[in-house]
């Protein structure tokens, strides 16, 4: 039996999913599509390119491989093996296991054919307008279609670029029935494809009007084509910014770019309506899971609310050799990690609770922490009404970190202090960084007073909490905060390598693609700023 190809193994993921959803498409088979017939109706097409959204959702939004990669990047902490967060935030941390017979290999090899998956629904439908085909009377509701198929076109793209080390591009050009030696591309070039694919969605949206129905395309939102060219400019900040692997990758970014972008970004938080079993924000769920104990899966770690610590708790901490840790009373004046009336009280994202008996000792002590999340997650809030997927936050504390490298810091300012004033309830910061005073947040794991930098960087993390944790592992390799050995990426999966009969390589664990020794206390090489080290 030939080896299926690349291009029919991700037509066939696609054709099942889009199955799967109830779409009433015709295909002859399983392996081998027919899919000029399967995207000759113009309901069946739009339905196909609207329901893309809904289909890359939970490979961000859900459990992997956000968990384990929100774990890697000190987000949360978790003890249980499941989803591969604990075996990946152990220290020292180890390769990433890219054979195909590995439990947890479909944390990789699912997300793989996901984006994939993603890709091939919005190419067959960009393929369908191509032919001709009409959508709304005499074509009225192509343009929004083809916007919309573009803009999922260069999501799948920059996500498979932000997580793997290479991939094929695959757009509605592409002869897939004629591709059978797969060209993987660095990820610098699928990025960069990925952007031009937004780019291409953004001027459709700038000169067409329409309006996306709140059902079966982005739920509950209305967006107009002048949202959708912003949210797709948000994307090209964020995939800009985020797929360095390094800190030199990053310090080399165009953040005046960055700053364009988001200037011409997203005004308000980005958060599709929830609906049982339409979307669910799985990541939220675990992160604020209550069953006998709260935050009885993962929670917020040490690492995340230690630079907020009053006392020598995180600094005794942070020196206590890795396998030694435990957990230890934490002061704070932040009222987002604990409330006003004492050490005890809950805060506004988080709160104290001293029951630790539901981490296993024998998996590492110092993953424990006193904190669980409640900021979002709780009760059925994961699946019922806005879930925030990017916040107007993340793009303000992002526009903060390109000002501080253009050495602009003043102009950052402001950014910074919007939540930590009003959310945090902490004193501003100023180009000193925070008052350097008894209750100073934060800190740096010396126990000194931190900079403007570190500010920055404790309110992004604070901020995006259980938010999107694939950003948090995305930040921590451009600002060298991984543990070190972290892979810095996932390789091509086992799967895939096995299928085109090539070898299984792989990253981490002082191996390639492994994250250096970190350097939390130092400020990127470009930025001068009082307390920078």
């Amino acid at each position: 039996m030939t080896k299926p190809t690349l291009a029919r193994r991700l037509v066939s993921f696609a054709a099942c999913a889009t199955l799967a959803g109830c779409l009433d498409l015709t295909v002859q088979n399983e392996n081998n599509p027919d899919r000029v017939r399967a995207t000759n109706t113009p309901g069946d097409v739009q339905a196909l390119i609207a329901g893309t959204y809904q289909r890359f959702w939970p490979f961000v939004y859900g459990t992997s491989p956000t968990i384990m990669l929100g774990s890697m990047g000190y987000e949360f902490s978790t003890p249980f093996l499941c989803f591969a967060g604990q075996p990946h935030e152990k220290e020292p941390r180890p390769a990433w296991n890219n054979s195909s017979a590995f439990t947890d290999a479909g944390v990789s090899s699912n997300t793989w054919l996901g984006m994939f998956g993603v890709i091939s629904l919005a190419n067959d439908g960009l393929k369908a307008l191509d032919r001709g085909l009409q959508i709304g009377t005499n074509g009225a509701d192509n343009s929004r279609a083809r916007a919309f198929a573009k803009f999922m076109q260069g999501i799948g793209h920059g996500y498979l670029a932000l997580l793997y080390d290479k991939a094929v591009i695959v757009d509605e050009k592409t002869d897939v029935d004629t591709l059978v030696a797969p060209n993987y591309l660095p990820s610098k070039d699928v990025m960069a494809a990925a952007i031009e694919m937004l780019k291409a969605s953004i001027a459709i949206s700038d000169t067409a009007t329409f309006t996306l129905p709140t059902v079966g395309w982005i739920p509950g939102l209305a967006l107009t084509n002048k949202d959708l060219s912003r949210l797709a400019r948000t994307y090209i900040a964020r995939f800009m910014a985020y797929e360095p692997r390094s800190a030199a990758e990053r310090a080399a970014v165009n953040w005046n770019d960055v700053i364009t972008q988001i200037d011409a970004g997203i005004t308000a938080d980005f958060a599709p309506i929830g609906a049982p079993s339409v979307l669910e924000d799985n990541y939220k769920r675990i992160a604020a899971r209550v069953r006998t104990v709260k935050g009885d899966y993962m929670r917020p770690s040490y690492w995340l609310v230690g630079p907020a610590d009053s006392t020598d708790g995180w600094k005794k901490w942070v020196a206590t050799p890795v396998a030694n840790r435990d957990t230890f009373p934490l002061r704070t004046q932040d009222r987002r990690v604990v409330g006003s009336t004492g050490p005890t009280s809950p805060g506004s994202y988080m709160a104290y609770d001293p029951n630790v008996a539901f981490f296993n000792p024998t998996r590492g002590t110092y993953l424990k922490s006193t904190f669980y999340y409640l900021r979002y997650g709780a009760g059925t809030t994961w699946q019922n009404g806005p879930l925030v997927a990017i916040g107007r936050t993340e793009m303000d504390l992002l526009k903060a970190e390109a000002l501080m490298r253009l050495n602009r810091a003043s102009e950052a300012i402001p950014l910074i202090n919007k939540t930590r004033v009003a959310n945090g309830k902490l004193p501003p910061v100023d180009i000193n960084g925070p008052p350097d005073a008894p209750g100073c947040v934060p800190r740096k794991t010396t126990g000194a007073c931190g900079s403007l930098w570190d500010a920055l960087r404790y309110e992004k993390r604070i901020e995006g909490a259980g938010v999107d944790g694939l950003v948090a592992y995305f930040d921590a390799r451009g600002w060298n905060t991984l543990a070190e050995n972290s892979f810095t990426e996932f390789p091509i999966p086992g799967r895939e390598l096995e299928l085109e009969r090539m070898a299984v390589y792989t990253y981490g664990g002082g191996g390639p693609g492994s994250a250096p020794t970190p350097t939390w206390d130092k400020c990127p090489a470009q930025i001068t700023l009082p307390r920078c080290s």
